[in-house]
């Protein structure tokens, strides 16, 4: 899918495409990560991805382990969508750049960076 990312679009609608995009990309329903990251229904899924809800702090490190990033980017990633307060706070300015398209980093079985 490509990038559906649009400026007059709400932080919280970004941050459920972006979600949206990481899950298609694994080939994964909303049943099967609603499953996979324990939460109570694709409906669940559903709300995150059409901007309904936000991705709570407690499924940050589920969701990163699902989608193959280490849990402090995929929470950056998450904070710059859904608390830009916060976001900037720690990290400066939120680009465009930046809360759309951050790489995926390489798989990590436990969802932590840990050094090299």
């Amino acid at each position: 899918m490509g990038n559906m990312m649009n400026s007059d679009i709400g932080p919280w609608q970004k941050g459920g495409q972006w979600i949206a995009e990481l899950r298609q990309a694994q080939q994964i329903t909303r049943a099967e990560l609603a499953e996979q990251i324990d939460v109570p229904s694709a409906r669940w899924i559903e709300e995150v991805e059409a901007g309904r809800r936000p991705v709570p702090s407690a499924l940050y490190r589920a969701y990163a382990v699902q989608f193959g990033w280490y849990t402090a980017d995929f929470a950056a990633r998450c904070l710059s969508f859904y608390d830009p307060l916060a976001y900037q706070a720690l990290f400066g300015t939120v680009t465009a750049s930046a809360a759309i398209s951050a790489p995926i980093m390489a798989p990590a079985t436990d969802g932590i960076r840990h050094a090299a």
